[in-house]
């Protein structure tokens, strides 16, 4: 296992605009590290630039401890699996899984091993005769993985691998790869912009937006404590819920001219100008002595299990709520809603940094002492 240190990594095409701007990322041995953003942010160049597929214009990468800015991919010991496959069509699955392996000196008696173990690994070994055109896209992607796999290379990065599957193929193929990566113990850097993938595969993940950093951390970490508004209202499905108010010590008063209750104490050490926030599963329906806001429902979406209730608040904005079990709620009905004040972020409505919010605790539940 190896650890990949970026230490003020910079990247610029023409030498004076830089599309990625000192980033400062330690990626620990056997860590799962996701890279994730929107469209355009940076992160499929920040892999590229850890595979030697892009020049580093500024900082230093170390790989290992080495200094790794100048070194040919061919010397960086890492593999990578693409968005795109890149399979070889001509070829057979086992030729495919086992193509680069005689550049490193490896034994065909080796080479063969290694693909048995790892085709068996990845649920492949009746389709090593087959070739690409005769497979399903998920068995592709093994195909790529298990190409990366048999390289025994101690870090692994992957761009986007699963945006070409269907969403139950994905959710399947996630699972996978967190286990692989277990077993083998391997440094993985996963690039996405599916927040989902994000929370459910990462040890830590960094979240980028227009080439810079807007928090590293752990996911449920994140989740519950987001930096700024872009962090807020990326993370989270759906997103946490958003709207400018004016804050005084009466409370918080949005567009259109409600008021949202909140402590003088809080309220003091506040600018006039604020982003208020709640992630939807915090919105309660109300009894009659708690009410925050009466609303008008907009639109219902029953899931089966949970149900998403839109309503307009502000000027002409929605919130959603999501709710456990079925709620037989119709379009149009107004409904009173409770808001607990612990469960409010408040944001700079300016510069969109977190200005307070009563943090949770993230420890996951334990299976330990309980009876089954």
């Amino acid at each position: 296992m190896k650890k990949v240190e970026l230490a003020n990594v910079s990247k610029s095409y023409d030498k004076k605009n830089n599309i990625i701007e000192n980033i400062n990322a330690t990626i620990e041995p056997g860590e799962f590290f996701v890279l994730v953003g929107p469209s355009g942010c940076g992160k499929s160049t920040m892999l590229r630039m850890i595979a030697g597929l892009e020049e580093v214009t500024g900082g230093d990468l170390l790989i290992g401890e080495k200094r790794a800015n100048e070194l040919p991919p061919s010397q960086r010991d890492l593999s990578m699996v693409f968005q795109s496959y890149a399979l070889y069509p001509h070829l057979t699955v086992e030729q495919n899984i086992t193509f680069g392996l005689h550049t490193k000196n490896v034994s065909k008696q080796e080479q063969k091993k290694r693909c048995e173990e790892a085709a068996e690994m990845l649920g492949l070994t009746d389709y090593l005769k087959r070739k690409p055109r005769q497979l399903s896209g998920g068995q592709r992607q093994r195909v790529a993985l298990a190409r990366a796999i048999v390289t025994h290379s101690p870090i692994c990065l992957m761009d986007e691998p699963l945006s070409n599957l269907d969403a139950k193929l994905r959710a399947k193929m996630r699972s996978e790869i967190r286990q692989i990566q277990r077993k083998l113990g391997i440094t993985m850097i996963y690039v996405t912009h599916d927040q989902t993938e994000a929370m459910t595969m990462a040890d830590r993940m960094m979240i980028l937006n227009g080439g810079h950093i807007q928090q590293v951390g752990r996911p449920l970490d994140i989740y519950n404590a987001p930096n700024n508004t872009f962090v807020a209202s990326f993370i989270g499905g759906p997103p946490m819920n958003l709207t400018n108010a004016k804050a005084d010590s009466t409370g918080l008063h949005l567009q259109d001219n409600r008021t949202m209750p909140l402590s003088p104490a809080i309220a003091s050490a506040l600018p006039n100008e604020v982003t208020v926030g709640v992630r939807p599963e915090k919105i309660q329906l109300a009894d009659r002595d708690q009410t925050t806001l009466i609303v008008e429902i907009a639109n219902v979406e029953i899931l089966g299990t949970e149900t998403l209730i839109t309503f307009e608040i502000g000027n002409g904005e929605q919130w959603i709520a999501k709710w456990n079990g079925q709620w037989n709620v119709k379009m149009g009905e107004r409904m009173p809603i409770y808001i607990d004040e612990k469960d409010l972020f408040l944001f700079d409505a300016e510069t969109g940094a977190c200005l307070y919010h009563q943090a949770e605790r993230t420890e996951s539940l334990s299976l330990e002492g309980a009876s089954v």
